[in-house]
């Protein structure tokens, strides 16, 4: 499937979110896209499994415990999370979710570049269209070792 990954690997681990933006590929147009603070975890492990979670800066409560249909709209569409297997394949890491927040990802392959810098990880996706606007865009991602 794709290379082997040694357990002491510098992907492997606990990595926090400090920057996530989305260039779109026709206007040039950099973004944030779940605002300037977005909250987020990414674990790898040595068994080439991930499991990650995004959500927007600024989200709500809902007002009681089980929200409302607009309230559940504006959670779901500021949030990404899935989990499941992942490989290398030269400098390309390569994700097959297994089970996310957007039945469309399941069974899907997501290819990023990534580069890691002793406690930073660089991430950029390769050009798709975006679940988060629609337009086809490259995004990239910025942790630091959580």
């Amino acid at each position: 499937m794709g290379e082997p990954i040694a357990a002491d690997h510098q992907i492997i681990g606990t990595w926090r979110l400090t920057r996530f933006t989305e260039e779109n590929l026709a206007t040039g147009a950099v973004t944030f896209p779940f605002g300037p603070q977005p909250k987020a975890y990414v674990i790898y492990t040595a068994g080439c499994y991930v499991s990650t979670i995004f959500t927007a800066a600024g989200r709500h409560a809902p007002a009681i415990p089980q929200a409302t249909d607009e309230e559940a709209v504006a959670l779901y569409r500021s949030m990404v999370a899935f989990a499941g297997r992942y490989v290398f394949r030269g400098e390309t890491l390569i994700y097959y979710p297994e089970i996310s927040w957007n039945e469309a990802w399941n069974g899907t392959t997501q290819e990023r570049r990534f580069v890691v810098d002793a406690d930073r990880l660089e991430v950029a996706s390769v050009p798709a269209v975006s679940t988060l606007t629609g337009a086809k865009t490259v995004f990239s991602l910025v942790w630091d070792r959580a």
